[in-house]
């Protein structure tokens, strides 16, 4: 464990008083220590219960807290003296059954110790106890020697001997150092060495936040350690040799200290905050653009409206700056006949409209929504990014390295293989995007409309704030982190978003965070839509593999997964909604009589391996198919050439 793991251990000790372990927690002026009765101060703080429900727990003082239960006082040499806690006598006797301190004379109402031989009556209160001379005892009676010397189901090798002094060491269970009891093997050359509270630690327990029983384990099974699981509590890495507690039927994993750990009662709730963009989402204008476009100053002025509100406007045309031609408002209801679009992942066609701009579906989560539609060719743009700006006096947020002006740009709708790619999530495009003329930035139009702060259902406790990969470059040789997609990769490299608190440790790259929250695949879930999942474990034991690459997957990574079907994917596997194509539309149909006599289309190769014109493994290429023949000709080796020559004619 990093020295920054350990510091941030949270203490706990066990105390014979109080069933659960007790662990530091903050203090008020007007509690009082119920071992030396005194006040606390400001700030301080004190062992106590943080299980929700305990309501046995007293506050003690560091140092009364760590005092033996079983001492040897130079004021009563001659016998043990024993913690004890007073009775509780009603109320209608109780002032003539407090005890007095034979020290200070003083009336005893909380902790003491007292004398364990029967005939005598020798007590002491725990402050007046603290001082010089005292020792820790161990009492000679059988019971006491079985406590001294344990077999330990984590060490079963050899005996492990109690070891009373306080000395600091790292302790083999927990991984952090501080001072305290501890067990020792009694194997010189074996230096297993545990705290005494570790020791104790029952083998299960039970948390009101999962529906399972939690075991103890001694060794990270391979697969938390292969796919670097998580602590479910505080979000830090697991070590491979410390002790945790965990549910192997959902891979629900804390670690041993913050197994004890009371989460907060309250967690502010966000999901209905309507200042705040919510992702993921299938609805982009609406939820991402449409935001952005009302943030740049459209709100009020924009013809048509951005939301019309009634029929009135339908089949109204307007110029568009980077469509040659007229633009229509067009309603849902007049989507009945409208063209199919390819989906590669479908192995066939879908009913859905998919906008040139951004290059996501048409759709609402309303019954009824408008889109700008070309009457002419295949053109269609949802109406936020009809709205989007023309140019913008800068984008702080992404392009911050200079202030120059960004201009919207359209990509040659009739040469979609003449793609731009992203300045920030790296992903090629070719529909709206804005660009610098002056230093070569360009961003789609679905990473520029990012705002500074979003709230993500991966992670719903706190907002997660934009960071730049220079700023996370300064904390590489400090920090390990990885996006908590599990994607694979590092989040030095990438601008991301971060979790706003503290100590928490969550951050994912921009390029994840933006999958869309649910796709749909006829050829392997006709019947289910297939939802983005950020823990696939739950109820779930044994190996995640994708159903399309067939590779084993990491079960707490991001996936698209249906439960019923218990079908699971990586996002990347669906190259045109989620993966490196998600950006790029497809469709556009082509003639080209001297290859093929009938139209190609213009899509990735999904139906089979080869190119039919060179012969070369090509499957998920792009290049232009034709569906009544499954006659396939690739974009690289033989397209190109074909374009060049003037034969491939688009279709309007």
């Amino acid at each position: 464990m990093s020295e920054r793991g350990e510091d941030e251990e949270r203490d706990m000790v066990d105390h014979w008083s109080h069933e659960h372990p007790l662990t530091l927690v903050e203090t008020r002026r007007e509690d009082e220590c119920y071992g030396c009765e005194q006040s606390f101060s400001s700030g301080e703080q004190a062992y106590g219960c943080i299980i929700e429900g305990c309501q046995g727990s007293k506050l003690l003082h560091e140092e009364c807290a760590v005092m033996a239960r079983k001492i040897q006082h130079p004021l009563h040499p001659q016998h043990i003296l024993i913690q004890q806690r007073p009775a509780r006598p009603s109320p209608f006797v109780l002032l003539f059954l407090w005890f007095k301190c034979d020290f200070c004379d003083g009336n005893i109402f909380s902790s003491f110790y007292e004398c364990a031989s029967p005939r005598c009556t020798f007590k002491i209160h725990l402050r007046c106890a603290q001082g010089g001379g005292v020792m820790d005892a161990l009492a000679d009676d059988d019971d006491e020697q079985r406590c001294a010397m344990i077999r330990h189901p984590s060490h079963p090798s050899h005996e492990l001997k109690l070891w009373r002094r306080r000395c600091s060491f790292k302790c083999d269970a927990c991984g952090a150092t501080r001072r305290g009891s501890s067990y020792t093997c009694t194997n010189e050359a074996c230096q297993y060495w545990i705290h005494e509270r570790c020791a104790t630690l029952p083998l299960t327990m039970e948390r009101e936040v999962h529906h399972h029983s939690l075991s103890l384990c001694f060794h990270a099974p391979s697969e938390y350690i292969t796919f670097d699981y998580k602590c479910d509590i505080c979000s830090k890495p697991l070590q491979p040799k410390n002790w945790m507690y965990h549910c192997q039927i959902c891979r629900y994993i804390v670690h041993i200290n913050c197994a004890f750990t009371k989460l907060p009662h309250t967690i502010e709730n966000y999901a209905d905050a309507k200042d705040i963009i919510h992702l993921p989402t299938n609805e982009v204008a609406e939820e991402l653009i449409t935001p952005f476009v009302m943030r740049q100053g459209g709100e009020g002025t924009l013809i048509p409206p951005i939301i019309p509100r009634d029929d009135e406007l339908v089949n109204a045309k307007y110029k568009f700056l980077h469509h040659q031609h007229e633009l229509t408002l067009v309603s849902s209801d007049q989507n009945q006949d409208e063209e199919e679009e390819e989906d590669e992942e479908n192995y066939g066609k879908r009913w859905e409209l998919i906008c040139d701009g951004c290059i996501t579906p048409i759709s609402s989560s309303s019954s009824k929504y408008y889109y700008m539609k070309c009457r002419e060719c295949k053109y269609n743009l949802h109406m936020a990014c009809f709205h989007l700006p023309p140019h913008l006096s800068s984008l702080p947020l992404l392009h911050r390295d200079c202030h120059h002006h960004l201009l919207l740009i359209s990509s040659d709708k009739l040469k979609p293989w003449e793609y731009e790619r992203c300045s920030a999530c790296r992903y090629y495009m070719n529909g709206l995007f804005y660009a610098c003329g002056e230093c070569g930035f360009k961003a789609d139009i679905k990473c520029a409309c990012l705002p500074d702060t979003i709230h993500h259902a991966a992670h719903p406790q706190h907002l997660l704030n934009y960071v730049t990969d220079s700023s996370l470059w300064r904390e590489k040789y400090s920090l390990r982190l990885m996006c908590a997609a599990g994607c694979g990769y590092n989040a030095y490299y990438w601008d991301c978003y971060r979790c706003s608190s503290n100590s928490c440790d969550f951050i994912v790259h921009i390029q994840c965070m933006m999958v869309p929250a649910s796709v749909t695949s006829s050829r392997w879930d006709e019947h289910h839509t297939l939802p983005l999942t950020y823990d696939a474990t739950l109820n779930r034991p044994g190996d995640f593999y994708c159903d399309q690459c067939e590779k084993q997957m990491n079960p707490k990574s991001w996936m698209y997964h249906c439960r019923r079907c218990d079908l699971s994917f990586h996002p990347e596997c669906f190259l045109t909604t989620s993966g490196i194509h998600r950006n790029i539309k497809m469709g556009q149909e082509y003639v080209n009589a001297e290859a093929h006599p009938h139209t190609l289309t213009y899509q990735l190769l999904t139906t089979k391996r080869r190119c039919d014109v060179c012969s070369q493994d090509r499957h998920e290429d792009e290049g232009f198919h034709c569906a009544s023949c499954n006659f396939f000709i690739c974009l690289n080796s033989c397209g190109r050439e074909m374009i060049q020559d003037g034969d491939m004619k688009a279709v309007d």
